[in-house]
């Protein structure tokens, strides 16, 4: 399994772009770093990804999407096709984001030419993403969304992803069902609401140690967390890691 990390960054950070990680150069976790300059910069085009993986619908995680899709239907009127799984609102979430990007016109222009199919999910939810099978975890993390992580199973690895996350049982669930898991990191120093902390992510590595850790969506750039992977912008990894 490949992994391609387009934006590493928290909402805020001063030093990596939102957050999207491309995996196999088909499946998108999440939409928010600008994928019509970074996916080119990552040697790809704007037809690579075939699915997205929405965690929530925070601009961070979001905002690229409406980009990316208009971009790709007009820059090639043959596009194929995208599909979008997303937490219960997905598709109300799209329409109103490529409205207020586009306005109605091309937003129908996008929706039509892709041929959209919009998949919206629940925590447990099991479904098939590029031939892989996935499963929807429900994530605490804000109180006005549905928040998702999730598990796929591709190429013999169990890859997890947190999205945003507080600590939870939810959370733990995922991590158990994973053997490589994508996770936040926001807060270095001191622990916050709504997200995690270097000391979760620390104590999550000792309670499922056969699992290996990819940090990502982190506010600062503060050093690395002992035996996890610390991803970069436009960092390819390859799994499982050796």
């Amino acid at each position: 399994m490949e992994l391609t990390f387009l934006g590493t960054g928290a909402a805020f950070s001063a030093s990596a772009y939102n957050a999207s990680i491309l995996i196999d150069r088909s499946i998108l976790l999440d939409a928010g770093a600008p994928l019509a300059v970074h996916l080119p910069k990552a040697g790809l085009s704007l037809d690579a990804p075939r699915s997205v993986l929405l965690s929530h619908f925070h601009a961070d995680h979001t905002f690229g999407l409406a980009a990316l899709m208009l971009g790709r239907v007009l820059a090639n009127e043959n596009a194929p096709s995208l599909k979008v799984f997303g937490p219960v609102g997905t598709t109300d979430y799209l329409q109103r984001l490529l409205d207020l990007a586009w306005g109605e016109d091309m937003r129908r222009l996008a929706w039509d030419r892709l041929e959209l199919g919009v998949t919206e999910l629940q925590g447990s939810d099991r479904f098939e993403v590029e031939g892989s099978q996935a499963t929807a975890f429900r994530m605490r993390h804000s109180s006005r969304l549905n928040c998702l992580g999730f598990v796929i199973e591709r190429d013999g690895v169990r890859l997890g992803y947190t999205g945003d996350a507080e600590l939870s049982p939810e959370l733990e669930a995922l991590v158990s069902a994973a053997d490589h898991l994508i996770t936040e990191m926001t807060y270095d120093a001191e622990a916050g609401a709504m997200h995690l902390a270097r000391r979760d992510v620390q104590s999550l590595m000792q309670r499922h140690p056969d699992t290996r850790f990819i940090i990502t969506h982190r506010a600062s750039d503060n050093g690395a967390v002992s035996g996890a992977l610390m991803a970069r912008d436009f960092e390819t990894v390859t799994l499982p890691l050796r």
